[in-house]
C-alpha cells in the first residue's frame, strides 16, 4: 500500500504562525515598554546628576575651590550628594590633581583622562554619560572666565538595574503563561476552524470510492460553504458528465445496431425467398448497400467528432479568407437548395481574415447551412451574412424553416439528439452534425448559439476570436494531418463493407 505524502496540516500552521507572532508581539512590546520606561529613568538620574554638579561647580567656584576653609560647607554639600546618589566625587585642580575624592582612594593623586583634559582645556563644555552601572557628568569650575578646575560626579545606577531586573522576572514569569494559555486557545480555535474541513475531506474521500450523487452539507463558515457549494456542482457537472457518457455509449450502440439489424432482416428475407429473381436481389442488394453508406457515415461523423474533441492541438491554424471560406460553403448547397426552390442569400459588410482550421471550420459551418435547407420548408429562405470586431468575427446563418420547440433548445447539440427522428433519418441526419460544430468551434475558442421558436425558424451565432491563442503550422503539416482524415475514412469505409460486397469484387 502506497504511503501518503505528510504535509503541514492548517492546524498546525495556524498554531505556529500565531505562537511565532504572539512571541515577536510580546517580546517586543515587552522589552520596548520597559526599556524605555528604564532609560526614562536612567535618563532622570542623568539629569538630576548633572543639576547636582552644576550646583556643586558653582559653589566651589564662589569660594575659589578652597575646600579647607571654615565658613563654609563645600565639602559636606559634596560628601551628601555623593552619599544620596550612591556615588562618588571628585574635585580636580589645574593641574590635575585630586583636590577631594568622596571615596578618599585617590585623594591628592593625579588623575589625567581625555575627557577631563576636553573639559579642562574648554573643547567640551561638560561631558555627560553613562559608564557600566554608572552615570557620570564632567563640568568645569570656572572662576575669573577661566576654567581653574574640574568636578567628576557619578551615580549608581544599581537601584533601577534591580528594580528592572526583578520587573523582567516578574512579567516574564506572567507572559509565559499567558502565553501558554493563548497557545492552548489557539489550538482550540485551529481545531474549530478546520473541523469542518477535516469532515469534508472525509466525505469528499467516503464520496470518491461511493456514488456522485452524495453530496456535501452546506453548514459551518462562509469559506466551508462555498466550499462544499463548490464541490457539490462539480459533483453535479460529473454526475451529468457520467450520464451522458452512459447515454452517448447507449446512443452509438442503437444507432449502428440498427442499419446492421435492417441489413439481416434483408438478408434473412432474400434467403427465406427462394423464389425470387434477379430484380429481387438487386432490390435487396440496393437496400442494404443503402445501409451500409448509413453505417459508415455514422462511423466517419463519430471519428470526426473525436478528432474534435480530443484536443485544440489538432487544429491546423493559417491565416484565411473567411469571406472566401463562406462563399464557397454557400455556393456548394446551392443546388440543394434549389431543388426545394429556398432562396439563400449571402452577405458579407468587411473583408475578414482570421487565424483558423480552415478545414475543420468549414465543415462547422456547413453544417450549419445544409441544416438549414434540409430543415427548410419548401419555397423557404436561408440568410447567410459575416461581420466582425477588434477581435472577433461573426457568422449568422437564419433559415425560416420549422423551428425547434423550447425543451429542445438545450439538447440540439447533445450527441445522437435529433428533434425529429423520422425526418432526421428521412434526411440521412446521424445526430452527429451539430455537436461537431459546436467541438470545432468551441477549439477555437468561439462561442455557438441558437434562436429559434418552433414554425418560425431557426437563427444560429457564431462568434469566433479573429486571432488564434494556438501557434501556426505549416502548409505541409496541414496537408499531411488532411491525408491522414482521408486515409481514416478510406479505412472506416473498408472495414463496414459488406462480405458479399468483398466476394463481389473477388468474383
Amino acid at each position: 500500500m502506497k504511503k501518503k505524502k505528510r504535509y503541514m496540516s492548517i492546524k498546525t500552521f495556524i498554531v505556529l504562525a500565531i505562537s511565532i507572532v504572539l512571541t515577536v508581539t510580546l517580546g517586543l512590546c515587552f522589552f520596548g515598554f520597559t526599556y524605555s520606561m528604564k532609560r526614562k529613568q536612567m535618563d532622570d538620574l542623568l539629569a538630576s546628576t548633572e543639576s547636582r554638579t552644576v550646583r556643586l561647580a558653582n559653589d566651589l567656584s564662589f569660594y575659589k575651590m578652597d575646600l579647607s576653609t571654615d565658613d563654609t560647607t563645600i565639602s559636606t554639600d559634596i560628601d551628601e550628594s555623593a552619599y544620596f546618589n550612591n556615588g562618588r566625587i571628585m574635585v580636580i585642580s589645574k593641574n590635575y590633581k585630586i583636590l577631594k575624592d568622596t571615596y578618599v582612594l585617590k585623594q591628592n593623586d593625579y588623575i589625567v583622562s581625555k575627557d577631563i583634559m576636553s573639559v579642562m582645556c574648554g573643547y567640551d563644555e561638560k561631558v555627560t554619560r553613562y559608564r557600566g552601572d554608572y552615570a557620570e557628568v564632567i563640568y568645569p569650575i570656572v572662576i575669573n572666565d577661566e576654567v581653574s578646575g574640574v568636578i567628576v560626579s557619578t551615580a549608581s545606577m544599581q537601584d533601577i538595574n534591580q528594580r528592572y531586573g526583578f520587573l523582567y522576572k516578574r512579567i516574564g514569569i506572567m507572559l509565559s503563561i499567558v502565553f501558554i494559555l493563548d497557545i492552548l486557545l489557539i489550538i482550540l480555535i485551529s481545531r474549530k476552524a478546520v473541523e469542518r474541513i477535516d469532515e469534508i475531506n472525509e466525505d469528499i474521500y467516503n464520496t470518491s470510492h461511493g456514488s456522485l450523487h452524495d453530496k456535501l452539507e452546506e453548514k459551518g463558515f462562509q469559506e466551508t460553504r462555498y466550499l462544499a457549494q463548490n464541490y457539490n456542482e462539480v459533483l453535479e457537472k460529473l454526475s451529468t458528465i457520467d450520464q451522458t457518457r452512459q447515454e452517448f455509449v447507449s446512443n452509438v450502440s442503437h444507432e449502428l445496431k440498427t442499419p446492421i439489424t435492417s441489413m439481416k432482416v434483408l438478408a434473412e428475407s432474400i434467403t427465406e425467398n427462394e423464389g425470387a429473381g434477379v430484380e429481387d436481389y438487386k432490390d435487396f442488394m440496393t437496400d442494404i448497400i443503402d445501409e451500409i453508406d448509413r453505417e459508415t457515415k455514422i462511423i466517419n461523423d463519430l471519428l470526426t467528432l473525436v478528432r474534435t474533441d480530443n484536443s485544440k492541438s489538432v487544429l491546423n491554424i493559417e491565416e484565411v479568407s473567411v469571406n472566401d471560406m463562406l462563399d464557397s460553403i454557400v455556393k456548394t448547397v446551392m443546388p440543394l437548395a434549389k431543388q426545394r426552390s429556398i432562396d439563400v442569400s449571402y452577405e458579407s459588410y468587411k473583408d475578414i481574415v482570421a487565424e483558423v482550421d480552415e478545414v475543420k471550420l468549414s465543415l462547422a459551418i456547413s453544417n450549419l447551412v445544409e441544416n438549414a435547407v434540409k430543415y427548410n420548408i419548401e419555397s423557404g429562405w436561408i440568410k447567410v451574412s459575416l461581420n466582425s470586431d477588434n477581435k472577433y468575427f461573426y457568422v449568422k446563418v437564419a433559415d425560416s424553416g420549422v423551428g425547434i420547440p423550447e425543451d429542445a433548445k438545450d439538447k440540439v447539440f447533445d450527441r445522437f439528439y435529433r428533434v425529429d427522428k423520422a425526418r432526421s433519418r428521412d434526411t440521412g441526419g446521424t445526430g452527429l452534425g451539430l455537436s461537431i460544430t459546436r467541438s470545432i468551434i468551441n477549439a477555437h475558442g468561439g462561442t455557438i448559439k441558437v434562436y429559434s421558436e418552433s414554425g418560425k425558424g431557426t437563427t444560429f451565432t457564431v462568434r469566433i476570436p479573429l486571432k488564434s491563442k494556438l501557434e501556426k503550422v505549416e502548409v505541409k503539416t496541414l496537408e499531411k494531418s488532411t491525408k491522414a482524415e482521408k486515409t481514416d475514412v478510406l479505412i472506416a469505409e473498408e472495414d463496414t463493407k459488406s462480405p458479399a460486397a468483398d466476394e463481389e469484387k473477388d468474383a
